[in-house]
Formats: C-alpha cells, sequence, structure tokens
C-alpha cells in the first residue's frame, strides 16, 4: 500500500509505493509538512497511487479498465483538493474490492453484487482492529454510482445498475454537548500536551468553528475592529466570515500576534485522529473535537441568541443544519411547567 512519510531535517513529504514494474519506489513529493494546503495534495498523491496498486492487476484498457480512466474523472469532477483526497480514499477500497472479486470492468457490476460490497467493506478489520460502519460503506457505494455513470457516458458499460441504490443508512450518533466539568478536565489534561491543542481548544470553545479553521492566519485578526474573519472555513474561500472577537479569546490572539508564527495553529499530521487518541487515553471515548461546536450552539441558545444571529455566529446558511446541533435538556423546558392550567 502506499505510504506518505517525513524524513529527519526535510521540510517536504516522501511518498512510498510500488510502481508499474512491481518496484518499491520511495521519493520526494515537493510538497511541504507545514503547509495543510500541500498536505492535502499530499494525501491526494497516496490515495491515487494505492489506488493504482490495488486495480493494477485490473485493469483491461480494451475493456473499460477502471484505472485507466476513473482517476482521470475524479480529478475533473472534484473541485477542492480536500474533495479530491476524501473520493480517491473511498476509491482505493473500492478498486481493492473490485481487484478481489475479478470485476475487471463496468460491465461486471450489477446491483447484486454492489449490495454485497457493504458486508465486504464492514467486515474488513484494519491494523487498528476498527471496521468500517455501514454508512461509510454506503457512501462509497454512492461513489461508485457516481462512476458507473461516467462509465455509460465513455461508452465503458450499456447501463447504470446502481443509478437508485435506496440503502437506509444507520442512524448517526449524535455528539455531546460538553458539560463545565469536562470542559476543566480537558484543560486540565491538554496542560500536558503539545500546545497547538491547547490553542485550538481555546478558539473552537469561543467561537464554535471546526478544528481546521482554527488554524487562522494572524492577518485574519483584526484588534482595532475587535474581529475575526475566518478565510477558509467548510466550503471554501466563498463561504469566508468575519465574527466579532470574543473578550475571553482576546488575550490568547494578542499573545499569539506577538510571535513571528503565520497562523494561530500549525497541525502535526492527522490532528483529527491526534485528538481522537487525546479523549481515549482521558477515559473520554465518546467525545470529539466538533463537541465544541455542539455545546456552543446550544450555549448560544441557553444564552437567548436569536437563531438568525447563532446561524451568522456560526457561518450556517441552513437552519435545518444548526437545528441538528441542538439539544435539549430537562432544565431548558423546567421554566414552562406550569405553563398549562386546567380547571380543579
Amino acid at each position: 500500500m502506499a505510504s506518505i512519510y517525513r524524513k529527519k531535517n526535510s521540510p517536504f513529504w516522501f511518498v512510498q509505493y510500488v510502481d508499474a514494474d512491481g518496484i518499491r519506489r520511495n521519493k520526494s513529493t515537493g510538497l511541504r509538512t507545514d503547509e495543510p494546503a500541500e498536505t492535502v495534495k499530499a494525501r491526494t498523491l497516496r490515495a491515487q497511487l494505492e489506488a493504482k496498486e490495488l486495480n493494477r492487476n485490473a485493469a483491461e484498457v480494451k475493456g473499460g479498465g477502471w484505472d485507466t480512466w476513473v482517476p482521470q474523472y475524479l480529478e475533473r469532477h472534484c473541485e477542492s483538493p480536500q474533495t479530491l483526497q476524501r473520493y480517491s480514499g473511498n476509491w482505493s477500497w473500492l478498486a481493492y474490492w473490485l481487484q478481489e472479486n475479478h470485476y475487471h470492468s463496468p460491465r461486471a457490476i450489477t446491483y447484486r453484487n454492489a449490495l454485497e460490497y457493504i458486508g465486504w467493506r464492514t467486515s474488513y478489520k484494519k491494523k487498528t482492529g476498527r471496521r468500517a460502519g455501514r454508512n461509510t460503506a454506503i457512501m462509497e457505494l454512492k461513489l461508485l454510482a457516481m462512476i458507473m455513470g461516467e462509465a455509460v457516458r465513455l461508452g465503458h458499460a450499456d447501463a447504470n445498475p446502481l443509478v437508485s441504490l435506496k440503502l437506509r443508512r444507520d442512524k448517526a450518533a449524535k455528539k455531546p454537548e460538553l458539560t463545565d466539568k469536562e470542559i476543566s478536565d480537558i484543560r486540565e489534561a491538554l496542560k500536558s500536551e503539545p500546545e497547538w491543542m491547547q490553542i485550538a481548544f481555546d478558539i473552537s470553545l469561543h467561537t464554535g468553528c471546526r478544528l481546521r479553521e482554527t488554524r487562522l492566519p494572524l492577518n485574519c485578526l483584526d484588534f482595532k475592529e475587535n474581529k475575526i474573519t475566518f478565510p477558509s472555513p467548510k466550503g471554501g474561500e466563498d463561504r469566508a466570515f468575519s465574527i466579532p472577537m470574543p473578550s475571553a479569546l482576546r488575550p490568547l490572539l494578542l499573545r499569539i500576534s506577538k510571535t513571528k508564527k503565520k497562523f494561530t495553529v500549525e497541525f502535526p499530521f492527522q490532528p483529527s485522529r491526534r485528538w481522537q487518541q487525546f479523549f481515549i487515553k482521558n477515559n473520554k471515548p465518546h467525545l470529539c473535537f466538533h463537541c465544541l461546536r455542539v455545546t456552543y450552539v446550544n450555549r448560544l441558545r441557553r444564552a437567548g441568541v436569536p437563531r438568525e444571529a447563532a446561524m451568522r455566529l456560526l457561518n450556517h446558511s441552513s437552519e435545518l443544519v444548526h437545528q441538528v446541533y441542538q439539544r435539549e435538556r430537562v432544565e431548558d423546558v423546567a421554566q414552562w411547567r406550569h405553563a398549562v392550567k386546567f380547571p380543579d
């Protein structure tokens, strides 16, 4: 399997893969480890090389072999590097399954054998011992359906049997809201963790932003106007937005602004996994970094902030999405216990 790795004293990502001749190669990608955008590109390259390794034996040029056109299709289809990285990762699993089952061409795919992918994917145990869930398998099948549509357009298949999958997804577990005690416990545990984790936690706690959004360019901190601009939130630069700088966050941001840093934090490789490991280590496996966003949404609501203002602070364009984050507690409705009265 292809992989990316670091070398001591080198600022670049290196990639290890097996080429078309079966020779294992190691080379520099020329992409810097300290630049998130270039790290995304390096991961995308790894996923593409991995897909080629998994699918190389299955490729049949005359029969519309997958490896001869799918990677190029994904590059054309995906507008952002992040989407390409995600789709390439999903495709590498699909390509592995196609190779194992000798589905060398799109014409070999039927609705029935596509359904078998769910059982195959959810039973495949990773080195960590974890398995993918049903929703992950369905998401990957939807990508295969999209790829099959392209196969029809290119003449590699006569029809797309996956055009309407109609598969039921498992209900996703709701991310919990953090209690005051949990926030205090996390702060205490973070004292022995790298500084980037402490800073990211504080920024998200007071703004509700996502993990990736805590990496703010320092020139996006306006201390005169007392505001913060998020230049690259979820959705890309077109969704850039500004919010008032929280007073509790201002001292931290002022301190960081006096350094020679370009950003508030610099992420290591796979920062989300680092947080997952942190919560497991501290006996809080039910929590994740995104719980901070859930917490912020609910505390805004309990503080009486109008929904429109709360959505603006969180960059939510949909009320439906905003409602997904809301958690009603018994205490939230206790004041209405005697609201309805009946005659004796």
